[in-house]
């Protein structure tokens, strides 16, 4: 069951939803909370390969746009965060999503791995894959409107523990190839 507007209110005055810093009621959409851009960005140098096996760590640059804006030319992908921790009881997993705003100016937000599970056990930020998919130079600044949480509750808690390959996940991180080898 995804959560309404109403529902949210609710459990986030309750505190069921956690959400650090507190939720504007305006980012309260009809089924979800409006995301916005963390402080950094990580731009990953070209040229490199990448064995999903083999455990190398990709190299990054890393950008803050806390004072400036960060220009996505058409093509490019990169990594950023959502400005916002969260934490759901585990009853609870999120989807993050783009908005219909900025999709259609062709930024691509969260590409894949769209369900969010393992912030039961303690907040934490959303890494956004971001690409821009479109014909136009996309300015991004800190504090932008990005994404969509949408909530859904499940038929029982979730019994598994939390991975921790990204434990005290607070801002951007790279993939961390060598805990999926385990």
């Amino acid at each position: 069951m995804l959560l309404s507007d109403q529902t949210i209110r609710d459990y986030l005055h309750a505190g069921k939803i956690k959400i650090i810093p507190e939720c504007n009621q305006a980012d309260v959409r009809p089924a979800g909370i409006r995301l916005h851009l963390g402080s950094e960005l990580l731009i990953p140098f070209d040229h490199q390969t990448v064995d999903l096996d083999g455990g190398e760590e990709i190299q990054f640059e890393r950008v803050s746009i806390l004072e400036k804006t960060f220009t996505l030319k058409p093509g490019q992908f990169i990594l950023g965060s959502t400005h916002e921790k969260f934490q759901v009881p585990r009853n609870i997993v999120c989807h993050v999503d783009g908005r219909s705003t900025v999709a259609k100016v062709g930024l691509a937000i969260h590409c894949t791995s769209g369900i969010i599970d393992g912030n039961f056990e303690e907040m934490r930020s959303i890494v956004l894959e971001m690409k821009n998919q479109g014909p136009f130079e996309i300015v991004l600044r800190y504090k932008t409107a990005l994404a969509m949480l949408s909530f859904t509750q499940l038929t029982t808690d979730i019994t598994q523990s939390v991975q921790k390959q990204y434990s005290g996940q607070d801002g951007v991180v790279a993939p961390n190839l060598k805990a999926q080898k385990k």
